[in-house]
């Protein structure tokens, strides 16, 4: 297998790039840190399989590159590899096409397996439902409802009515299945709707 790895985190580059060169079934496996340089590297040579975590410190994130990828290389296998465990995100990789979706903390037979069979074509399918993402604005009210602030001043520094103001929390508490504020970020960003907030 030859493969292309993208990660901004250089000391595990370098790592996985080591060890999966020390891996049967493995002839060649270049590792790059940046977005300029994977795109000039896929331009000068032809991998089985590329790797590409989702978290990158620019303004793409791994998502936006498997669609630019595959819009151009259409049967180009990719496969995740990434700590964001999330189920949103899960669902948006194979939509767009992925081979698979792999935790980073995976162990190294485990990961050969994986990329093995990708490499024979097969493709892992998403299973089970996703909710309804939130929308722009249901995470905006959500973080305001984090705050402590009285919903009076919320909808006011929102510009909306209380009664819109409330119309969004059921949505927000209908569409993730909870019951408070608190319970909805939780979920939220385990499901990757939001991110963190720190």
């Amino acid at each position: 297998m030859k493969l292309l790895l993208l990660d901004d985190h250089k000391l595990f580059g370098e790592s996985i790039k080591r060890l999966l060169e020390d891996q049967d079934g493995v002839e060649v496996c270049d590792y790059v840190f940046n977005i300029g340089d994977f795109f000039e590297t896929l331009k000068a040579r032809t991998y089985d399989i590329l790797l590409v975590d989702i978290n990158l410190k620019e303004e793409k994130t791994g998502l936006d590159l498997i669609r630019k990828i595959l819009e151009e290389k259409p049967g180009q296998k990719i496969v995740i590899l990434t700590s964001y465990d999330l189920l949103n995100y899960k669902d948006r990789a194979f939509k767009l096409g992925v081979a698979d979706f792999i935790h980073k903390s995976i162990e190294i037979q485990d990961l050969m397996e994986k990329l093995e069979r990708v490499c024979l074509g097969k493709k892992l399918q998403r299973k089970g439902e996703i909710i309804d993402p939130l929308t722009a604005r249901e995470v905006q009210v959500l973080k305001e409802l984090l705050t402590g602030k009285k919903k009076e001043e919320i909808a006011k520094d929102l510009g909306i009515s209380q009664r819109t103001l409330y119309n969004h929390m059921a949505n927000i508490y209908g569409k993730l299945d909870v019951g408070n504020a608190l319970e909805a970020y939780n979920k939220a960003v385990k499901l990757g709707y939001m991110d963190p907030l720190v």
